[in-house]
């Protein structure tokens, strides 16, 4: 029994200690959990923006940018062909409430069709909830790969002296407060569940109960059951299975009740509605130039990764290589005059200047070691030695070019 309490007083502490964190700092939501070739291979994203940073409860908040399927995408997810995409916010809880989600312009509150090479400019309104600073980021979660995680941000939310509230409006004209709608029954229900699951726990678990299999396990599996009486008694009798009936009738009672009195108490539901559209496609950029990466080299000595790049202008005016994005982080060209933000640094381009039209050169990118490393986006050592990304290069008039580069990574001391 001691024992039995000393666990529940550590459960119990531990859901204190979680409770508490509600209003502090959190870290980042583990981006460098996923292999640095997978992150590379599979999404881009671009011009992602947080409108705000500092907001109060009740307050909106837009995340915008772009995301991309990349024609990388490794064959070992989603079959090689994604199919369904889900675009979503990863935030540690329910710190926000999304309260409107535009894809190429087109409102997407559920799953879309989605294929390798397609573009999605994307809108996701957020409406701040809980007090804290809070890690956000934009995600696109792909059916049988998981999520992957765009560029994020640290969002300050402050207290509101009337609290959070969300407001809307039903089918039948009748106004609700999501926020706080059938609270007590939901706990009412749970309450009851709870007892329930704690009757049937205590009962095999308890030190010094009725019964204890969990604890005396192997004897539990040795033992025949329903053995009552004679030399071969198993731990399990139909005693125990009588009374294990009784929980499974009062849990199907009391389902059975909830299910009639939500019928009774909420009638004119409709079903569950399940659509999965296709995003209208954005509009097609300008193309300036085409771009092939021919090799990537790491420099352990000046701990940098070089990428080398073959780029065609095919446009009438000259060429820049502006930026290189790969996974969350955006690598930019100083002389670009690109706007900087997080999760952004700079590159070296080499040689530096323009390509001009209907000129083919060859350009070698430089990106830092350390930042690559930090984020465990420098493949050594994985399952694939692969850097792949997007290039983005621009013109004099601010047109836009983006291209999917990859190519294999060969490190090297000299």
């Amino acid at each position: 029994m001691r024992r039995f309490i000393l666990t529940a007083l550590v459960a119990l502490l531990g859901a204190a200690a979680m409770t508490g964190l509600r209003t502090t700092s959190v870290s980042a939501h583990g981006e460098i959990a996923q292999e640095g070739f997978v992150r590379m291979e599979a999404v881009g994203w671009w011009d992602v923006r947080f409108s705000r940073s500092d907001l109060t409860q009740n307050d909106n908040m837009v995340i915008s940018g772009t995301t991309k399927l990349l024609e990388t995408w490794p064959s070992n997810m989603s079959n090689g062909n994604p199919e369904i995409c889900y675009l979503t916010v990863v935030e540690p809880g329910a710190r926000f409430v999304l309260v409107d989600r535009k894809i190429n312009g087109m409102e997407s509150p559920q799953s879309f069709f989605c294929s390798k090479g397609s573009v999605y400019n994307f809108s996701m309104t957020l409406r701040a909830r809980d007090p804290g600073n809070w890690h956000v980021h934009p995600a696109l979660a792909v059916k049988e790969s998981g999520t992957l995680i765009g560029p994020g941000q640290y969002v300050n939310i402050n207290s509101s002296p009337s609290g959070f509230s969300f407001p809307i409006t039903l089918l039948n004209g009748k106004s609700i407060d999501v926020e706080s709608y059938g609270t007590w029954l939901v706990l009412g229900f749970s309450a009851i569940t709870l007892v329930l699951g704690m009757w049937w726990l205590l009962y095999w678990t308890v030190p010094g109960g009725v019964k204890r299999t969990i604890t005396r396990l192997r004897v539990a599996n040795e033992l025949p059951l329903n053995q009552d009486g004679g030399p071969a008694v198993g731990i399990i009798t139909r005693r125990d299975h009588r009374h294990m009936a009784y929980i499974t009738g009062a849990a199907v009672v009391l389902t059975g009740v909830g299910f009639l009195w939500a019928s009774s108490h909420y009638s004119g539901n409709i079903p569950l509605q399940v659509q999965w559209v296709k995003p209208p496609a954005p509009p097609v950029q300008a193309q300036l130039a085409t771009a092939q990466a021919t090799d990537a080299i790491y420099d352990t000595a000046s701990d940098t990764l070089k990428i080398e790049t073959t780029v065609t202008n095919t446009a009438k005016s000259p060429v820049t290589v502006s930026a290189f994005r790969t996974g969350n982080l955006t690598f930019l060209n100083p002389i670009a005059g690109l706007p900087h933000g997080d999760y952004e640094y700079q590159m070296k381009v080499s040689p530096e200047g323009t390509i001009e039209p209907g000129q083919t050169g060859k350009v070698t990118i430089s990106l830092p070691g350390d930042v690559l490393r930090k984020q465990e986006l420098l493949p050594l050592g994985q399952a694939q030695y692969v850097v792949a990304g997007v290039l983005e290069l621009t013109d004099a008039d601010g047109n836009r070019n983006f291209d999917t580069i990859n190519t294999s990574l060969n490190p090297t001391s000299t």
